[in-house]
């Protein structure tokens, strides 16, 4: 969850060009609940149905180390409209986008987020 920590540290810079970090999790509402707690700045909803999840096609089946399924990290960018407009999901698993990364994705593929 380092990831979401970094994420909700800038949270500011996010407000400015007008942009939500949502983050879907496969975990049951519990555990999302818990987890806006410690992010209050994310939006983190529960996706225990893996509707979304099997919708973006990032469920892998058996991965996770006790059996279980697991999702990979993918980042998407949405405009206003529910647009997907960028997608990033990483070859390996434990790489992650930094916030400045992030940032930097808004700032070339979403323009109109960072205009006032």
């Amino acid at each position: 969850m380092l990831e979401l920590g970094q994420l909700d540290k800038q949270a500011a810079e996010f407000a400015k060009r007008g942009v939500r970090v949502v983050v879907v999790s496969i975990e049951g509402p519990d555990e999302a609940r818990a987890t806006q707690a410690d992010y209050p700045s994310l939006v983190v909803v529960s996706d225990a149905d893996r509707s979304l999840a099997e919708a973006v096609a990032v469920i892998h089946k058996d991965s996770n180390p006790s059996g279980g399924d697991t999702a990979a990290p993918t980042t998407l960018l949405l405009d206003g409209t529910g647009t997907v407009r960028w997608t990033f999901r990483s070859d390996r698993i434990f790489t992650r986008l930094s916030p400045a990364d992030v940032l930097a994705a808004i700032d070339r593929e979403m323009p109109a987020a960072t205009t006032p």
